[in-house]
């Protein structure tokens, strides 16, 4: 029997069946046309499964996009680069190039995380400054509680 997660994105196919390693990203306005799903796959490591020197597993992103738009047609912009952020925004790490098709990028070693995938001028940017195309949520995201924020309390903002 399969339980499934509160915020839990069924598998490509509408089985819905949950998967703990898939991240479905969601386009914005700025690309309403792109789509896109990523996978965390354990990085290289001669152990079996690779972790950071604090013991938190090391994913590397295997990231499939279709329909991004030419990244000079949203302005002065070369590429696209994906990210991975904390939740609380402020921290901020560059995965790599993002195209059409399928991408590896990473490593991530962070335990919950946002997905983004913006568009960038720099192929190296040390920060994130460009319009977001898509974005999405580590599975670990799901677990979140939101009972605390004012909107969900009934709580002025």
């Amino acid at each position: 029997m399969l339980l499934a997660t509160a915020g839990a994105v069924p598998r490509a196919g509408g089985s819905g069946a949950t998967d703990p390693y898939q991240i479905h990203l969601f386009p914005t306005p700025t690309a309403p046309g792109a789509s896109g799903d990523a996978r965390l796959v354990f990085a290289a490591s001669p152990f079996g499964v690779a972790v950071s020197e604090d013991g938190r597993a090391r994913y590397d992103v295997q990231i499939t996009a279709a329909g991004l738009p030419e990244p000079s047609t949203l302005g002065a912009y070369a590429r696209y680069i994906a990210w991975a952020a904390t939740p609380d925004l402020t921290t901020w790490v560059r995965l790599g190039t993002v195209t059409n098709g399928k991408n590896t990028v990473g490593p991530v070693d962070l335990n919950k995380f946002l997905l983004v995938v913006s568009a960038e001028s720099s192929p190296a940017p040390a920060s994130q400054t460009g319009p977001t195309v898509l974005h999405g949520t580590s599975p670990s995201g799901y677990l979140q509680s939101f009972l605390s924020h004012p909107l969900f309390r009934g709580l002025p903002q």
